[in-house]
């Protein structure tokens, strides 16, 4: 099954950006739902296609399965600085 990447680069990098800035301050990852919340998504199927999508496209990569764990690869931060709306 091919993924699609969604059309608004800026809500992929308001997405990384939460993640992130998230696990700076916590020291772990949201949860799907937080992320979701966070980012004014309607569900946690939208909030869970966005984080497969930019997944398969490197810009997350997936720890463990029994944990809430996503960690924004190299390709992800450069995403960030060039889509995010606060430079």
């Amino acid at each position: 099954m091919k993924l699609r990447m969604a059309r608004n680069p800026q809500k992929r990098a308001a997405i990384l950006g939460y993640i992130y800035d998230y696990i700076r301050k916590h020291g772990k990852s949201p949860s799907v739902r937080e992320i979701g919340k966070a980012n004014s998504l309607s569900s946690i199927s939208t909030t869970a296609g966005y984080l497969n999508r930019m997944t398969a496209a490197g810009f997350l990569k997936r720890g463990d399965c029994r944990e809430r764990k996503y960690v924004v690869t190299p390709d992800g931060l450069e995403y960030i600085k060039k889509y995010s709306e606060i430079k």
